[in-house]
């Protein structure tokens, strides 16, 4: 569960949430891929539970990639290396799309390892070292 605080403005009319940090942004944004059915919890090796993306999930996320990168004017690989970097400012709509590519990419390349064949990337991250990236999303 995430921690949400329920800020009241002066004139009492209007209720927003605002979310505390990047863990909680964060989290809120893993919970809201779990509802909507674009990840499922897969457990793996070591007791450990990972997200993997849903077929329906994967489609879904390539256009909601394209529209956050229309919107933001931003490229969804270039925010996911910010990310990595550690330099990814705490703003929702860019973490989410952050997240979505490096989700993304991280699915497809996990099919791909297994003999999967699928069409072109909404979204390609070139890896900088030979480190193994592909497998499912950490959760």
């Amino acid at each position: 569960m995430i921690g949400i605080l329920w800020n009241v403005s002066s004139n009492e009319r209007e209720v927003g949430v605002e979310l505390q940090n990047k863990d909680d942004i964060r989290n809120g944004i893993l919970q809201s891929w779990m509802r909507a059915a674009w990840v499922n919890p897969v457990e793996g090796p070591n007791e450990q539970v990972y997200l993997r993306l849903t077929p329906g999930g994967r489609l879904k996320m390539r256009r909601r990639i394209k529209e956050l990168e229309n919107s933001l004017g931003e490229s969804g690989t270039e925010l996911a290396k910010q990310e990595e970097a550690g330099t990814l400012p705490v703003e929702k709509e860019k973490m989410e799309l952050a997240m979505m590519a490096q989700a993304y990419m991280s699915e497809r390349k996990f099919i791909q390892s297994q003999g999967g064949s699928l069409g072109t990337a909404v979204v390609e991250i070139e890896d900088d070292d030979e480190r193994p990236r592909g497998g499912p999303i950490d959760g």
